[in-house]
């Protein structure tokens, strides 16, 4: 048998052919991995002189200074590098409902930056901030009630926050409830709305998005032609029950009564030692 390159060694064509291919979409998946452009968690965009501009407005109870002051020590820029007092300054600024400051606290909650890791804390923290329509916020949110890392799972709920993190155009939330569309997982299949999410992201480059897409399209999927279905409202924090920001009047002042609290109940259990002590005495009189 002749090779159609004219080789009399038709075998050694075609293994080369094949290993050609295999290499090429190699290539292809790491030029897509390298396009990445994709990060969930962005630093605070802060300069050199938002401390000084921002510090006595902060001081002052300024919710929205407090954050960026808040920003300043948690990248270092303007100020001495110190997780701890971002964590306080983000504190402040979560009492005055700022969003960002909130979201900052679920982060450091998770990461363990500036104060002790805590899945709990860092769940509740995001659903505080994504109940308001913080994208990142609903994207790790989302993240925790797949995984129920501090959360009890639900995959529902993991789903909506995904879509809505999605049409706020977070690229890494519409590759997931692509993937979730398609499967069926925590929601209705609709493989025309995985594959419009799909396409979303392959348009910010996300990981393999591109080419899961085209496996669509290869099965005769095509774009949705209406609109969405609305995503139902979540059920925004259901993690601990509320509590007061950090270093928050509220939250000493339920830090102070906790310690009274034990306090006071060690002396009634003193007192009543006392007491049971005194009758035994009596009985054997």
């Amino acid at each position: 048998m002749e090779c159609p390159c004219g080789s009399p060694y038709p075998y050694i064509f075609i293994t080369m052919t094949f290993k050609t291919l295999f290499l090429s979409s190699l290539i292809v998946l790491a030029s897509l991995q390298a396009g990445a452009r994709v990060v969930t968690d962005p630093a605070p965009t802060v300069s050199v002189s938002d401390y000084s501009a921002y510090i006595a407005a902060a001081e002052n109870g300024d919710g929205n200074a407090a954050r960026v002051i808040g920003d300043c020590y948690y990248t270092g820029i303007g100020v001495e590098r110190d997780y701890r007092q971002a964590w306080t300054w983000y504190g402040k600024a979560a009492t005055k409902g700022d969003l960002e400051a909130r979201y900052r606290i679920a982060c450091m909650y998770r990461d363990g930056k500036g104060v002790k890791h805590n899945d709990r804390e860092a769940a509740y923290w995001f659903g505080r901030a994504a109940a308001n329509g913080h994208p990142l916020a609903q994207l790790n949110l989302a993240d925790c009630y797949m995984s129920g890392r501090g959360i009890q799972p639900d995959q529902r709920i993991a789903s909506e926050n995904y879509w809505r993190a999605a049409d706020r155009g977070v690229a890494e939330a519409a590759y997931n409830v692509a993937l979730r569309l398609r499967d069926g997982i925590g929601i209705s299949q609709d493989k025309s709305q995985a594959l419009k999410f799909f396409r979303q992201a392959a348009a910010q480059n996300y990981a393999d998005a591109e080419i899961l897409a085209q496996m669509l399209e290869q099965e005769g999927i095509t774009m949705p032609r209406t609109a969405a279905p609305a995503v139902r409202k979540s059920s925004a924090p259901v993690a601990p029950k509320a509590k007061p920001a950090p270093n928050s009047k509220k939250h000493k002042a339920a830090a102070s009564a906790k310690k009274n609290t034990h306090k006071a109940t060690g002396k009634a259990t003193a007192k009543s030692g006392k007491k049971t002590s005194a009758k035994t005495k009596k009985k054997k009189k």
